[in-house]
């Protein structure tokens, strides 16, 4: 069993940074609690008992009623699926809860194998956070494991003071000696472009961090939490997304019996709850517990893995935003569009403005790019579109990826043949998919893509962040619900650990931030406009350079 670990004096940071020194910080287990499996038992007895009093009432007032009490217990097909499900929740949840910190390869820690290493390179230093209780959990740390993770640190380390971390850093450092026989997964994986001496002091980077304080030390104060806690999901945000996925669930049942409005609404409610909860659980900025942060992407991984997104995404993207080589966003599917300098012209490049191309491309973009050719070729080729560096999973870790891939294949795309005839099963396995991809492609490549954003370039990190996004309709709430807060993209890439229902008050103040410093702040009426200028960059881009 994965045991609890105490946090040691030694990692104490600055009082507005929000990471306090909690008494007890269990890093190694999936599961919080072993409550949640009571619960889910209880669950269970309840169902049965409620169901064997509504078969008590019936027969008390129906025709079987015959004088006495009559009690049976009669399990059709649909009752015996209902049950194998939830007993197999349990047995899920058993094996995560006492289990977890062997299977997934993110949770390991040196309690559990005391023999590993996670080697990490910091602005050129490395260091071993093995026996480092990270605050935030050891997957945050296990992703930075055989990297450059400057960006990485530093994007969410913007509330602690530098002299805290220099301070806690040395106490990881690695020996010079054992430091020249260590290397990167990748030896591309340089920590090159940014340049990070003095970054610390970069007038903007102060104002940044300044504004950051400004504006949750109030919320803080306020609530009566740490300046960390303040920037996650408040409780009105927790009601959103609480009715979002009432809503959702709810139309999974007329979905399931197959009535046809469902095929336009449930994806487009499944995208806009994946857009709310699941992107900020895996930029850690959901909850201050990196264990909700962990397990609720996995209820609904529509996306991608969120082990892969995890590698694309925050290792990938947000490290290395529209960096040739080096953002996987920019060579997804290089062979169809070309987004870049960076990649290679191609013929099949000619009518990637059409709409039909486009069409295309936006409608098997996640359902066919992400979820399996993407997720197929990096555990082949050990890297994400030859852009991040990718370790092989352990045996264990592999076999549990490839049973959650399975079940999201299953849940897709074979049901359907099982229960309406084969014309119907097409269509409710091509049309729900095709929606919800085309959202997704729509909310993420308007907001980077584009003559302003595709390449622009600063050595200054923060300033690279700002000047690579744009916003788009940051007066119009449809944009803000519909997107999940990826509008106030900009927002997003300076302070990723902020949780999206924060943005919409700091963008008047980054805008500002961005005004004083001379750096472009770009951004789009709405949709519309957004649209247009991302398809004159692709129209652009599909001309043959010179």
């Amino acid at each position: 069993m994965c045991q609890p670990t105490v946090l040691g004096q030694d990692l104490r940071v600055g009082k507005h940074s929000g990471l306090k020194r909690p008494k007890s910080v269990t890093n190694h287990v999936v599961l919080p609690h072993s409550g949640t499996v009571v619960s889910t038992v209880g669950i269970i007895f309840l169902t049965v008992t409620l169901r064997q009093i509504s078969e008590i009432g019936g027969s008390l007032f129906g025709n079987s009623y015959l004088g006495g009490l009559h009690f049976e217990i009669s399990l059709d097909l649909k009752e015996i699926r209902f049950y194998f499900i939830v007993t197999s929740a349990v047995l899920i949840a058993l094996v995560l809860k006492f289990f977890g910190c062997y299977l997934f390869d993110e949770t390991r820690h040196a309690k559990n194998h005391p023999h590993e290493h996670v080697y990490a390179r910091i602005r050129g230093v490395w260091y071993d956070f093995a026996e480092f209780d990270h605050p935030g959990g050891p997957i945050a740390l296990n992703l930075t494991k055989d990297r450059d993770a400057t960006a990485l640190f530093e994007s969410h380390h913007l509330l602690v003071p530098h002299h805290k971390l220099t301070s806690t850093l040395a106490k990881y450092r690695v020996d010079d000696e054992i430091a020249k026989h260590i290397s990167t997964l990748d030896p591309r994986d340089d920590g090159a472009h940014y340049i990070w001496e003095g970054f610390e002091n970069d007038e903007f980077v102060r104002d940044a961090k300044k504004l950051l304080v400004s504006y949750f030390l109030p919320i803080a104060k306020r609530r009566g939490i740490t300046l960390y806690q303040a920037t996650k999901a408040t409780p009105e945000r927790w009601m959103w997304l609480a009715l979002l996925t009432t809503l959702f669930v709810s139309s999974l049942i007329p979905f399931v019996a197959g009535e046809y409005w469902t095929l336009l609404v449930t994806p487009q409610l499944a995208w806009v709850l994946v857009a709310n909860y699941w992107h900020d659980g895996l930029h850690f900025s959901l909850s201050s517990d990196w264990r909700v942060n962990a397990i609720l992407p996995y209820l609904l991984p529509l996306l991608s893995s969120p082990w892969m997104w995890y590698h694309q995404h925050v290792i990938g993207h947000h490290a290395y935003t529209n960096i040739g080589h080096k953002d996987p966003d920019l060579a997804h599917a290089p062979q169809l569009m070309r987004e870049h300098e960076s990649i290679k012209w191609r013929k099949s490049h000619t009518h990637q403005s059409h709409i039909n191309h486009v069409s295309l491309v936006w409608s098997i973009g996640v359902g066919l790019g992400l979820n399996f050719l993407s997720d197929i070729k990096a555990n082949l080729k050990l890297s994400f579109n030859n852009s991040v560096p990718y370790a092989k999973l352990a045996r264990p870790r592999l076999i549990c990826h490839l049973v959650g891939r399975l079940v999201y294949l299953f849940a897709l795309f074979i049901w359907p043949y099982m229960v309406f005839p084969v014309w119907k099963a097409v269509i409710w396995v091509i049309v729900p998919n095709v929606g919800f991809s085309i959202s997704f492609m729509l909310n993420s490549q308007i907001n980077h893509l584009n003559e302003d954003c595709a390449h622009a370039s600063s050595p200054n990190f923060l300033k690279h962040q700002a000047i690579t996004a744009m916003d788009f309709g940051n007066n119009s709430l449809f944009c803000r619900y519909f997107s999940g807060g990826l509008n106030y993209q900009i927002e997003h890439h300076l302070f990723p650990f902020v949780n999206h229902c924060h943005l919409p008050y700091l963008a008047p103040h980054v805008k500002e931030l961005c005004r004083k410093h001379g750096v472009t702040y770009n951004e789009a009426t709405g949709y519309g406009d957004a649209l247009e200028k991302h398809l004159a960059h692709t129209g652009n881009m599909s001309e043959k350079p010179t």
